[in-house]
């Protein structure tokens, strides 16, 4: 098996995570581990990231029952497992999940042999920002595209076209927050699947739809019909009334994507202001360490410095002759240093100069 490192010297390091790491590795080839802790709305304490040494195509699913199975043990962790060129990508693309779950500063594990290019963005972060911010803007563009057909289509008396356009609005409303929530899109059509995705990482919205209340969960039916009869049976019914209820959500939906983009842009923000404040003291410390000591001395000309040069030559000289006894401090010199300053007594250009 190819040796591993582990690197778990950060002070908060949670109880259970070397445990895990140490399973994990075993029975998975691993490229690196990235944690993070949890922030208020979310709906972890730890995340563990896991990235594999797969490419995109391969199955991570087949892989998933063995790290339940280890996870099962530590209620306090969750977890999200992706190849290691999907993040590659995704990082380069300006994916705020991996930019800011998979900084330096949270990598617990990584391999001894690692040769892989790790393209996470260094130095000013300014046009990166800039991009993840047009590219948010273009995807809740397309969103609203869709959201505009909500609107014509009810003013048309079509309300199951009107059902069917809020259908794919809330879809890609939430693929637009899985993307850097979750890391990944879920593939589906499904909003009650899209929801149990996204709780995986987030505590309930307030445009969700409430399990455990009967006419959120007959809202949901409703949205999850529209896209089945609009595709299959082409049989299906709603009022005006469920569609300005199930509208009010998908605004209220909206605003806290919203939300959520600007408090993911502002950890990364923060992030690159703490990783350019760590770099200035770390190159004023390496400056520090190479302040020379400096001695002042003053001659008249070069004439003198140079006699003075070959003063302290002739002297170190003397001081090697065998029979004469040497200070302390040259005790250990070798025959060497003789001829070096010998060689160097006649370098200097006394004559040249004083002439």
């Amino acid at each position: 098996m190819e040796a591993k490192i582990i690197n778990l010297d950060r002070t908060d390091t949670p109880k259970g995570l070397n445990e895990i790491i140490t399973k994990i590795v075993e029975v998975i080839e691993v490229e690196r581990i990235y944690l993070s802790k949890g922030a208020s709305h979310h709906s972890f304490i730890y995340r563990v990231n896991i990235i594999l040494k797969l490419s995109q195509k391969d199955n991570i699913g087949d892989i998933r029952p063995v790290v339940n199975l280890i996870f099962k043990q530590h209620p306090d962790f969750c977890y999200c497992v992706f190849a290691f060129n999907y993040v590659c990508n995704q990082i380069e693309q300006g994916n705020l999940y991996f930019l800011n779950n998979c900084h330096e500063r949270d990598l617990v594990y990584k391999t001894t042999n690692d040769n892989s290019i790790w393209n996470y963005p260094i130095g000013e972060p300014t046009k990166l920002i800039e991009k993840i911010k047009q590219d948010f803007k273009r995807d809740m563009s397309r969103m609203k595209s869709f959201k505009k057909g909500v609107h014509y289509f009810k003013t048309e008396k079509n309300l199951s076209q009107s059902a069917f356009m809020m259908h794919q609005t809330f879809e890609q409303s939430y693929r637009i927050l899985e993307r850097f929530i979750c890391g990944k899109i879920k593939i589906c059509h499904s909003i009650k699947n899209h929801q149990t995705y996204v709780l995986k990482s987030l505590n309930e919205l307030e445009s969700m739809f409430l399990v455990e209340s009967d006419a959120e969960i007959r809202l949901l039916d409703l949205l999850e019909e529209a896209y089945s009869s609009a595709r299959y049976t082409h049989n299906y019914k709603i009022t005006e009334k469920q569609l300005d209820q199930l509208s009010q959500k998908l605004g209220l939906f909206i605003k806290e994507i919203k939300w959520l983009f600007n408090e993911e842009l502002i950890v990364f923000e923060e992030t690159k202001i703490k990783d350019k404040s760590e770099q200035t003291t770390e190159k004023s410390i390496k400056d520090s360490e190479l302040d020379y000591h400096v001695r002042e001395f003053r001659f008249y000309d070069s004439f003198e410095m140079l006699c003075k040069a070959r003063s302290m030559m002739l002297l170190s000289v003397t001081c090697l002759q065998t029979d004469v006894q040497p200070p302390m401090n040259v005790n250990c010199f070798h025959e060497e240093i003789r001829e070096v300053l010998e060689f160097a007594i006649e370098l200097l250009p006394l004559k040249e100069i004083s002439s």
